[in-house]
């Protein structure tokens, strides 16, 4: 079974409108967009404007992640490799590290990727080209963007009353988490470590487009998303990207650009740079990225031929409409005889969302939050039938649960010697402004 290449002629912003239009009766859907540029300019890893799939072909899924499990899904795609899109949630690390605990009540498997009936891959020129599968019903682009046109509904954009979110912990209960884990670090168990607790609202009937389109006005991150299977919507605005993979003229190329550091955005021109260059030049935040930055790299190394895991962008601050950020590129050229399953492997969960070392941090973590975090600081991407593939953090995201119209984010905060608990709390209510934001009214 294999895809065939149409070439589209629709310019790419009528054919990224429609297609946000037509989710909600596609299933399943993904769409991943980049964003506009922001600070330094568009981000030199971005390979496309967007893309999008539809249909279904069939699932790989992995509701309780196994090493077995994940094994099954690795042989079954080297066997027929292909285009995939989905999730891997923050559980699967149950796949790649034995002996951890986790807790119950998680509504979403831990990995949810499908095989698409169709592909729509809009370039960073504005070509756009449609990927149709043996068994998609279409015989010609030209049927396929009719019944895309046909299927699409208008985003209702009414506004609703204030949204009552209900968080997991009070001011008091992380403080008092995060001074436990502190005094881990004290004891040399930990030398960093990503502290994260969740918000919800139940009960809210709120279309997922409205709320997607009303997040990407507000945030315009470049690793954003949607994605909707089953019960299950995914939206996401994050900023990060855990790992790419892509090919050049040296061999697949592995780059992960992991987020440590975040300060807030300004109407004053002269107080956000400030804020930018106060975040740029913080020691405390220096260091926090770099210990991850290492993290990384060692992560990478274990799947990278010897001696091309370099860092050729270290400390940038990137801009972004709600925060600044600092932000490390890492790179490595991928061994041979391996792919972007080893390479998965090597470094999930990643380093950003976990602490040093990653093990003894995931343990921590583990004893010290209240819940699973389920697909929260996972992964959503995709990969190709080439191998080359593109996943985000999930992060600055929300889940909805479609039959009990329950909504759920989460924000968390990386915890150094140098922390003060209290500014992480504050930079937890930072990261979650725009996403909560995104729920109250919509675009003016």
């Amino acid at each position: 079974m294999s895809y065939t290449a149409h070439h589209l002629d629709e310019l790419p912003s009528e054919l990224l409108t429609t297609l946000r239009q037509a989710a909600s009766a596609v299933e399943p859907f993904c769409l991943l967009e980049t964003g506009q540029a922001h600070g330094a300019g568009p981000e030199q890893l971005n390979r496309q404007q967007f893309l999008a799939a539809g249909g279904l072909v069939q699932w790989h899924r992995i509701p309780r992640a196994s090493s077995e499990a994940w094994e099954r899904f690795a042989a079954a795609w080297r066997k027929e490799p292909t285009w995939c899109f989905g999730v891997m949630g923050y559980e699967m690390r149950h796949a790649f590290e034995a002996g951890m605990d986790r807790h119950e009540g998680q509504l979403q498997d831990d990995m949810l990727l499908f095989q698409p009936l169709w592909v729509v891959d809009c370039g960073l020129t504005g070509e756009v080209m449609l990927h149709l599968h043996d068994q998609a019903p279409w015989a010609t682009s030209q049927l396929w963007w009719e019944a895309l046109q046909s299927s699409q509904h208008e985003v209702d954009s009414s506004s609703h009353g204030p949204v009552n979110w209900e968080a997991e912990w009070t001011d008091a209960k992380y403080l008092k988490e995060a001074n436990d884990l502190m005094q881990h670090m004290q004891r040399g168990d930990i030398y960093e470590v990503n502290l994260c607790t969740r918000h919800q609202v139940k009960g809210l009937a709120l279309n997922p487009l409205t709320v997607y389109q009303d997040l990407l006005h507000r945030a315009d991150a470049p690793m954003s998303g949607l994605f909707a299977a089953a019960d299950h919507w995914l939206i996401s605005a994050s900023p990060e990207r855990y790992i790419q993979l892509a090919k050049s003229d040296r061999g697949m190329v592995m780059s992960s650009q992991p987020i440590k550091g975040t300060a807030a955005r300004f109407d004053d021109v002269h107080q956000d740079a400030l804020s930018a260059n106060s975040l740029r030049n913080s020691l405390k935040e220096q260091a926090e990225n770099i210990m991850i930055v290492d993290l990384v790299r060692n992560d990478l190394s274990r799947v990278a031929e010897m001696s091309t895991v370099t860092v050729p962008r270290l400390l940038e601050v990137r801009t972004l409409p709600t925060v600044h950020h600092l932000v490390s590129t890492v790179e490595g050229l991928l061994r041979e005889g391996c792919d972007w399953l080893d390479a998965i492997a090597a470094s999930f969960p990643m380093g950003s969302m976990t602490g040093a070392p990653k093990v003894s941090a995931m343990h921590l973590i583990q004893s010290h939050e209240s819940s699973t975090r389920g697909w929260y600081s996972g992964a959503l991407g995709y990969v190709r039938p080439s191998g080359e593939c593109d996943w985000n953090v999930i992060i600055r995201s929300l889940v909805h649960h479609a039959p009990s119209q329950a909504w759920e984010t989460w924000a968390g905060s990386a915890l150094t010697l140098q922390s003060d608990p209290h500014m992480e709390w504050e930079e937890c209510a930072l990261k979650t402004h725009a996403v909560k934001a995104s729920m109250q009214s919509q675009p003016s």
